[in-house]
């Protein structure tokens, strides 16, 4: 009950709105998390701005949902453990990011208005965006060093990996980058297998159709 009730007032006050800008296309809810609405303005937001790169997927609007909705359980899980600061200067060089995507501040300023923003609506976005990645970072940059034996053994089956002029470099000259590339590997499937767990503690409801599927 505790959803449907979100769903419907955020519909509500999405179609209250703007009743005066007949062009504006009505906002609608795409999801819930746990009880936190994820609006079809918050996926624009992210794409628009350039918080989430949806790449050559085939449709970018359920793909940045699937990005919110992730972020959102980032966000939940870092309020509940020690508080995550953003750095000031951080946030600023991510904000100016945002601003050069655009050709004119003229520009810069249409684009909110269009995605019904203001600067510290941006500044919420981009700083929730920061803090869910630095959370991350902090819960996994830390996992221990592989051992010399792990690293040859990664080094040993992955040998097409290392190469210098078409040549196989040896083990001690590829240790670095072999330490990197295994480190990166672990780091994503430990990220990925907690995201997995989250989103399977959550209540997630998905009410985004793509058009065409109805």
């Amino acid at each position: 009950m505790r959803v449907l009730a979100a769903i419907a007032f955020a519909a509500m006050a999405a179609a209250s709105v703007v009743p005066a800008l007949r062009a504006q296309v009505v906002d609608r809810v795409v999801a819930v998390v746990s009880g936190t609405v994820v609006m079809l303005s918050d996926v624009r937001a992210a794409l628009s701005l350039g918080l989430f790169e949806a790449g050559a997927a085939a449709d970018p609007i359920e793909t940045a949902m699937r990005w919110l909705i992730d972020r959102q359980l980032v966000l939940d899980e870092a309020g509940r453990g020690d508080r995550v600061d953003v750095d000031p200067s951080a946030l600023s060089q991510a904000l100016d990011g945002v601003r050069q995507r655009f050709a004119s501040d003229d520009e810069f300023r249409r684009a909110l208005e269009g995605l019904g923003l203001d600067e510290n609506a941006l500044q919420r976005l981009v700083r929730d965006t920061l803090t869910a990645r630095q959370y991350v970072e902090q819960r996994f940059d830390s996992m221990l060093p592989p051992t010399e034996d792990e690293l040859r053994a990664y080094y040993a089956s992955h040998a097409s990996l290392f190469l210098r002029n078409g040549r196989h470099l040896p083990f001690e000259d590829a240790v670095a980058d072999v330490t990197a590339i295994l480190q990166r590997e672990r780091r994503e499937q430990a990220v990925s297998a907690w995201m997995e767990r989250l989103r399977r503690r959550a209540d997630i409801r998905v009410v985004y159709v793509q058009a065409g599927r109805r």
